[in-house]
């Protein structure tokens, strides 16, 4: 159920009121191309992928490797014009905690499906000791499945919102990192205080720890999900964490048709878009609360707030006729990709330059800190994004769908399904001394049709690829592909 709801623009206009970048800023961006093309296209050949197997130079093709002789090699006809999906892990070990059935690998993949919901996948297959074969949709339940309300001035008035694309966070908490009183420990991290803050101090898991769903609404706004572990493993049961509180941000103002949403790596900030050719980007301060400083001992009272009382406003423009996906890097930028490229706060993001994020927010508009821009509401002071120098590189146009997945060396990646039947993989790196970052790429596969959404199953070790062959949504079209995590790019 849902809780109870109790500037300065830094870009030139033309002479129609159309913003345009500053002439600096985009021959930083030239610059910025250039030295992404320097990296240029990272095409290894016969590279080394989870599954063993091989990636060819030009990377998979459909109907010519082995590991993808169908576009349809997982869950055919499920799905419709899927959104993407994401993978929660949870404590669970075999579906329906049942011997019988499949094991789920620590997890399950929830699908943004747009024919159904946002729904748990349920394991399907025939062989109890091994990993799932496919997924099937379950049974619309309020556990298993998300259904988000219809929001009228600051009131729920109907239930059946169906989830556009989100991400998820899960805070997890290492005590032996905090910091003490006396001795502030350089290790704890932001989201390291965040999960200690929400577990005071209890040590905490991906598996065991509370995970939140930012999803949007179109008939409503922005809202986190809340997913925790069922109370029992009963045989035949739910396995795994299962829906909670939904948790609305009323500070958005309505009727935004949001569409797009994204929760940075460390769960300082959401963002929430809309692909209604509207090009406005908004920002929420600490949407799961305030968890201090890292330097400082955690405060044994906090508590996730309720979103209504969190600071959200307008930080800036995503610059594109329309924007189709917005997600946050495995950098902490924030990707904002449609019509027609990829945009990002200044060509090569990061760095400590005041048109950077998230620094951006509050250094252009007079204000004397990042919570001071959002308690007196500056707004706009990111200004419009760039066109990003290393997608820009890779020639990534229209793309539809955007993730971020860090490998488990740490190495930070994002997937992309840009027009022509493609996927393009990405690694990040951030340079040393300027903080920006910097990009390699390569064909990830090809021969594939419309792409409406990608996802990374963390228990099967794969890339999902979601396609809707119909190109118009029809129910029960959508083909899953399903590729090895080929993420070893030098």
């Amino acid at each position: 159920m849902v809780k109870t709801f109790r500037s300065s623009n830094r870009a030139i206009v033309d002479d129609a009121g159309r913003r345009i970048a500053r002439p600096g800023r985009w021959r930083r961006a030239l610059l910025a191309s250039t030295a992404a093309l320097s990296l240029g296209a990272q095409n290894v050949a016969w590279a080394s992928c989870s599954d063993g197997s091989k990636m060819p130079a030009d990377g998979f093709v459909v109907g010519r490797d082995k590991v993808v002789q169908i576009a349809a090699n997982w869950s055919p006809n499920v799905f419709t014009a899927a959104a993407g999906s994401i993978f929660i892990p949870d404590n669970s070990v075999h579906e329906h905690n049942d011997p019988a059935q499949p094991l789920t690998g620590g997890g399950h993949n929830w699908v943004f499906d747009q024919g159904s919901t946002l729904c748990k996948e349920t394991d399907v297959g025939t062989n109890p000791n091994a990993l799932a074969q496919g997924w099937q949709i379950p049974p619309n339940t309020s556990t298993d499945c998300v259904i988000l309300p219809v929001i009228k001035n600051g009131t729920v008035v109907n239930l059946g919102d169906i989830p556009g694309q989100g991400e998820a966070i899960t805070p997890t908490c290492d005590p032996s990192l905090l910091s003490t009183a006396t001795t502030p420990n350089p290790k704890n991290s932001y989201f390291n205080q965040l999960g200690c803050s929400i577990s005071h101090g209890k040590a905490t898991t991906a598996h065991t720890a509370t995970t939140w769903l930012f999803v949007p609404g179109i008939k409503g706004g922005l809202f986190s999900v809340q997913l925790d572990n069922a109370g029992s493993a009963v045989k035949g049961g739910n396995a795994g964490k299962t829906v909670g509180v939904e948790n609305y941000y009323s500070a958005i103002p309505e009727g935004q048709k949001l569409t797009n949403a994204a929760i940075s790596p460390d769960g300082r900030f959401a963002v929430a878009t809309s692909n209604r050719r509207q090009t406005f980007i908004y920002g929420c301060l600490n949407p799961l609360g305030n968890p201090g400083d890292p330097s400082k001992p955690i405060n044994p009272n906090f508590f996730v707030p309720s979103a209504s009382s969190v600071p959200c406003m307008l930080i800036g423009s995503n610059a594109l006729k329309q924007d189709s996906v917005t997600a946050f890097g495995p950098d902490s930028q924030p990707y904002f990709g449609g019509q027609r490229i990829v945009n990002t706060f200044d060509s090569q993001p990061g760095g400590t330059s005041n048109g950077a994020w998230p620094q951006c927010i509050w250094k252009n508009n007079g204000s004397l800190s990042m919570a001071d821009a959002f308690a007196q509401k500056r707004v706009n002071g990111c200004g419009s994004a760039q066109p990003n120098s290393g997608f820009t590189a890779a020639l990534i146009t229209q793309p539809t769908a955007l993730i971020r997945h860090t490998a488990a060396n740490g190495d930070k990646y994002m997937y992309t399904g840009p027009v022509g039947g493609t996927i393009v993989q990405f690694k990040l790196a951030i340079d040393a001394v300027s903080h920006m970052t910097t990009y390699k790429f390569r064909t990830l596969l090809t021969g594939i049709s419309l792409t409406t959404g990608l996802g990374v199953a963390d228990d099967q070790k794969s890339l999902m690829v979601f396609t809707d062959p119909s190109a118009v949504g029809l129910a029960g079209q959508g083909v899953v592909t399903k590729l090895p995590l080929c993420e070893d790019m030098q």
